[in-house]
């Protein structure tokens, strides 16, 4: 299942998160039709049977930070909102719209990056 949804992450139809606190997998997309896209590949290409419920994210935010402690301290206490992406990346899983605003103004030194590009070419070299 993980090396299918991986596959789809990287064509970029999808994206998938692992959270933090739970062995859950979140499928990420723009429209329904995707999930039944998604579906029918997982079964066709892997043969694996797969079975999506809603869950309450809102939006997704990859997560920058340059401060190690801080960013370390954003982590203990966003634990339940976090998420790895395909790429190992940290995300930042918004249950709404207003749940981001207030991560972003009580971790100030964090950057919420719309996007993995975004996130990879703020990355320090």
């Amino acid at each position: 299942l993980q090396k299918g949804l991986a596959q789809l992450s990287e064509e970029g139809a999808t994206q998938f998160f692992k959270p933090m606190m739970s062995n859950d997998l979140i499928l990420g997309a723009v429209g329904v039709l995707q999930f039944d896209v998604a579906a029918y590949r997982l079964k066709d290409e892997y043969g694996v049977e797969a079975v999506f419920e809603p869950v309450q994210v809102s939006t997704a935010r990859w997560i920058r930070c340059d401060d190690a402690r801080k960013l370390e301290e954003f982590r203990d206490k966003n634990a339940m909102n976090l998420a790895i992406d395909a790429a190992g990346e940290l995300v930042y899983l918004a249950p709404t719209r207003v749940n981001l605003n207030l991560a972003q103004e009580r971790a100030p030194a964090v950057e919420f990056l719309a996007t993995r590009e975004h996130a990879l070419a703020a990355a320090p070299s």
